[in-house]
């Protein structure tokens, strides 16, 4: 009778404490904003070094060491072509590039910095961001616009990596 009381409680004990696990979240945030004064949209996105690491390491096949003293030389070549290829931005139709900047840690995240130069009369900007979803299913892609009055957020996930805006326009 002891043992299956014992047996129970231990039980139950197990079931309690890993129902309480802590579940990664798979986020980024990207923040787009347009300076009007430069004709310029400036983009930065965080993301978690070990995600980011995880991604663009496995699609390159390199140990990118991100934010430690075994950084890779060139890693900075291996997310240029990452972000490239996973992240789109369009302005009345017509596709823009970014120009990366460079990246800055804080923490356990890395930030990088992009700008678009040149950008006039906005009146749709779509945005495409489907970085980290072919690791992680659940991954959610924070898409933050601010552009003149206009604030809105996305949140785009693997069934639905694009989001179009349409400015309203006095003429």
């Amino acid at each position: 009778m002891k043992i299956r009381i014992l047996l129970t409680i231990l039980v139950l004990t197990s079931l309690t404490l890993t129902s309480f696990r802590p579940h990664k979240h798979y986020i980024s945030l990207t923040q787009i904003e347009y300076k009007e004064s430069e004709k310029a949209l400036q983009i930065t996105m965080r993301f978690f070094i070990d995600d980011l690491e995880k991604a663009v390491g496995g699609r390159f096949d390199k140990n990118l060491a991100l934010a430690t003293e075994e950084e890779l030389k060139n890693a900075n070549v291996y997310i240029e072509r990452y972000l490239e290829s996973k992240f789109n931005l369009w302005v009345n139709g017509t596709e823009l590039t970014p120009n990366y900047l460079g990246k800055k840690y804080e923490d356990d995240q890395v930030f990088f910095f992009l700008e678009v130069d040149k950008v006039e009369n906005i009146e749709i900007i779509e945005v495409q961001n489907n970085m980290l979803m072919e690791v992680y299913e659940e991954q959610q892609n924070y898409v933050k616009l601010r552009l003149g009055d206009v604030d809105k957020t996305f949140i785009l996930i693997k069934a639905n990596d694009k989001e179009m805006l349409k400015i309203a326009t006095t003429k």
